[in-house]
């Protein structure tokens, strides 16, 4: 399959997945007018199985099968939500381009008000907030422990028409799929990435191959964005350092200004047990910032409170 005139790109089947898929095919094609593309759409476990991600349990849900078709050589590339992959890539795989970072913040549906705190502040007690997210669903109980936060399951279409329908009160997203669906006509408030942390790639499309395909590194070197390749570095690292054997509601968000990059990171916990931290240095430390600033958390008590996560399993599946 190594052609210099085509590639075959592996991806999730849902609208939004194939529209980023889109979008970076576009991006390269405009970079190599004379490659042809193919799509190979693939469905995962995370599509075909709608309990509750702690019913299906970890991370990898929407990405392993995905990643396999590239293993396996039925396709060049995948495209991911950088936030849906593990620690671990597929074996033999390495992210050979990300493409510039969209929108990062997360974003309110529902409620009244401007900005996503005020909405969700504008909630009668008890009211129901839409989201499988542990990440989320710990800032949620932060700022208002007296919410329910629901399982809410489904296609960004399916999640925005059931707020719309008043089966939750409100709903929490990510602003980026909001923005590249584009069609998509939501009324949303955002919630500000420097206290709502996001998920570590957050906003960030990742382009998976074989690690040996240097002809592919070669030709998506014109699509690759390098500021947005460290932050999603710095917040990869972050993520793999604290996730070890147990899954955790983490946030990171990396931030690259001139030649310099500054990262806060989130560990969730219950009762009051949430920590954060920043850290900033060179760019090109980032992974190194991100590993130092996960031991940062660790030594406040982080620790702690990944043993009470791990006692009780808890999945740090993101949704869009």
């Amino acid at each position: 399959m190594r052609t210099s005139d085509r590639i075959v790109v592996a991806t999730r089947a849902s609208r939004l997945a194939l529209t980023q898929t889109r979008l970076v095919i576009d991006r390269i094609t405009a970079a190599h007018p004379g490659l042809t593309v193919e799509i190979v759409e693939v469905t995962t476990e995370g599509d075909r199985d709608s309990r509750p991600f702690a019913a299906i349990g970890g991370k990898g849900i929407f990405t392993s099968e995905v990643q396999r078709a590239v293993v396996e050589g039925r396709a060049d590339i995948a495209i991911h939500s950088a936030k849906d992959l593990t620690a671990d890539l597929g074996p033999g795989c390495d992210i050979l381009c990300v493409p510039q970072r969209a929108d990062r913040a997360d974003v309110v549906l529902g409620g009244s008000g401007g900005t996503g705190e005020e909405r969700l502040l504008s909630l009668r007690t008890g009211a129901r907030v839409g989201t499988s997210s542990m990440r989320r669903r710990a800032l949620l109980g932060e700022l208002r422990p007296d919410l329910e936060a629901v399982e809410f399951r489904g296609n960004l279409d399916t999640r925005i028409a059931k707020v719309a329908g008043g089966a939750v009160d409100a709903a929490i997203v990510a602003a980026a799929g909001l923005e590249r669906l584009g069609d998509v006509d939501a009324d949303a408030g955002v919630l500000q990435p420097d206290r709502w942390v996001p998920a570590p790639g957050q906003g960030v499309l990742a382009v998976e191959a074989m690690s040996d395909r240097d002809d592919l590194r070669a030709l998506l070197a014109k699509v690759n964005d390098a500021a947005s390749a460290i932050e999603l570095a710095a917040e990869r690292a972050f993520a793999r350092r604290l996730e070890g054997g147990c899954s955790v509601p983490l946030g990171c968000s990396a931030t690259v200004s001139g030649d310099g990059v500054s990262v806060i990171g989130y560990l969730g916990g219950s009762g009051g047990r949430s920590i954060r931290r920043s850290a900033a240095g060179a760019r090109g430390d980032a992974s190194a910032i991100g590993i130092g600033l996960a031991d940062d958390v660790l030594a406040a008590g982080g620790n702690e409170v990944l043993a009470a996560l791990d006692a009780v399993d808890t999945p740090t599946v993101e949704e869009p």
